[in-house]
């Protein structure tokens, strides 16, 4: 077997250990829920996450690797909105919706990238993109909705509203990769994860100050360990180092097809736990699924015709 097809199938297998962990993040993290509160899930999960990533930067890039050079200011930002803004964002929306939905609004972060790439650089997208836009918006429609017009109130609308904010500032966050040229995937992760943890400690403090927030007892930390273990170790390092290490072997494209399957798992998840989706809301996903898919094939098959090389004049 070529080295080629090896590093493929270790990517692709890479890849399916991340699509099971992201999958399992909202029913897990909407269990943790009930005894402690995002501000103290975000910092332990991204505390502990800034440990391992500056020893892994510092062992494959030496100490040189953890200065900022000269841009503090900048991957601290991008840090606040990739860990702060993102991971609490995310779980105080998981409080009011139900996990199977908030999976499917994070699906939507290449439609996103699409939509912001096309302000920043003032160029239309093709238009199978734009009818892939439209249809897995139509499809997210359905998902919130499932035919039920009041769902978009209440509750349920303002936790995906928060679900919501929290895509866009994972959005943000990884298109601010692109503003460190020359950084690897570690250094970027490393230093905007440790960073980023100031910021989840300020937000902390205020939400304790304002009554909103209280440290868990030790009973409470111990009655949802299994939950907490798994976001704290599988989805805040695991996941993220497998991703590199997937990108890696198959680039971010074929990464990204995977990636759109995580929302699978948690329909899986619930449908385990006994919730029957409404056949409207499964339409949804589904359309929403083969949307971001085919956009992502065609965004491949364009970039493979692009490298392609020229054909010679004469053989």
């Amino acid at each position: 077997m070529s080295p080629s097809h090896v590093d493929h199938r270790r990517g692709s297998l890479y890849m399916l250990l991340v699509i099971v962990i992201w999958g399992g993040l909202p029913p897990i993290g909407k269990s943790a829920l009930q005894l402690v509160d995002p501000y103290w899930i975000s910092a332990m999960r991204f505390g502990f996450a800034a440990c391992v990533f500056l020893a892994l930067l510092w062992l494959r890039e030496g100490r040189g690797a953890l200065s900022t050079d000269g841009q503090l200011k900048k991957i601290a930002l991008f840090g606040a909105f990739g860990f702060a803004g993102f991971g609490i964002t995310l779980f105080e929306g998981l409080r009011l919706t139900r996990p199977e939905i908030a999976a499917m609004i994070l699906a939507l972060g290449p439609i996103q990238v699409a939509i912001f790439q096309w302000w920043q650089t003032h160029r239309r997208p093709d238009n199978f993109t734009l009818t892939a836009i439209a249809f897995a918006l139509l499809g997210e429609a359905f998902v919130l909705t499932a035919g039920d017009i009041t769902r978009l109130s209440g509750g349920d609308a303002l936790g995906n509203g928060l679900v919501f904010v929290a895509s866009l500032f994972w959005t943000a966050y990884t298109l601010g990769g692109q503003q460190f040229p020359g950084w690897s995937p570690v250094r970027y992760t490393a230093l905007s994860c440790s960073l980023g943890w100031f910021a989840i400690a300020a937000v902390l403090g205020i939400a304790t100050l304002a009554g909103h927030s209280s440290p868990p007892r030790a009973e409470q930390l111990v009655a949802v360990w299994p939950q907490l273990t798994y976001i704290i170790l599988c989805v805040s390092v695991l996941a993220i180092l497998f991703w590199n290490m997937a990108v890696a072997k198959i680039g971010p494209l074929n990464a990204g097809l995977f990636a759109n399957f995580a929302p699978v798992i948690t329909y899986l998840i619930a449908i385990a736990q006994g919730r029957i989706p409404a056949s409207l809301e499964l339409m949804g996903a589904a359309i929403v699924l083969i949307a971001l898919i085919a956009n992502n094939r065609h965004q491949s098959r364009k970039v493979g015709r692009l490298n392609r090389p020229a054909t010679p004049p004469f053989d």
